[in-house]
């Protein structure tokens, strides 16, 4: 290498390094903003599943022989904000507690009546489920066990509904970078009522 080039070279590294900088610096943004939607999206599914397989084992509706309201049967069993409190402490620790709702959707057969019937339970952050538990009707069976008061009924079908409002704080890191995570995240889950069991 002549005189010349050696001196041409030797700038060449200090106008590369902030370029090559630049660009790592945004891959390793970008993947820790995508482990932490995956993580929380994840966290937020299995809070949700969590909650409905609760309600869903956990619901008696066994010795209702008179016709008692649903509503009325859930109030009694189940507080909306108790099982909020309990969404809560499974999630991050980053995301606010005012930020996070919950709805609760019961929809069973009434056995004196024989009618369909569900209700929704609502508690924290304005929390809309894109689908009702009554689109859902498909999944649940005809029992076929041989106790009379199961027989030939519809399975009880539980459906929880989580959302989270902003449940990302901001920072000034990624807003440099570009790039933008989602300022609502939802997850949804639904169980057969445990008594149904064909």
């Amino acid at each position: 290498m002549t005189i010349k080039t050696a001196s041409k070279q030797r700038g060449v590294a200090s106008i590369e390094f902030p370029f090559v900088v630049v660009g790592i610096m945004v891959i390793v943004f970008g993947l820790v903003s995508i482990y932490r939607l995956m993580y929380t999206q994840t966290r937020l599914d299995s809070t949700a599943f969590m909650l409905a397989d609760i309600v869903a084992r956990t619901f008696d509706d066994k010795g209702t022989t008179a016709p008692i309201k649903l509503k009325d049967l859930v109030n009694e069993q189940f507080d909306a904000q108790e099982l909020l409190m309990i969404a809560q402490r499974m999630l991050p620790k980053g995301i606010a507690s005012q930020s996070v709702g919950l709805k609760l959707e019961i929809r069973r057969e009434d056995p004196a009546s024989d009618r369909i019937e569900s209700i929704p339970l609502f508690a924290g952050a304005n929390c809309t489920a894109a689908s009702s538990i009554e689109s859902l009707s498909d999944l649940a069976p005809k029992s076929e066990r041989d106790e009379k008061a199961l027989k030939g009924r519809t399975a009880t079908l539980v459906q929880a509904t989580l959302c989270v409002e902003n449940p990302f704080s901001l920072d000034s890191q990624f807003e440099l970078t570009g790039f933008v995570l989602p300022n609502r995240l939802t997850s949804k889950a639904v169980m057969i009522g445990g008594r149904y069991a064909l």
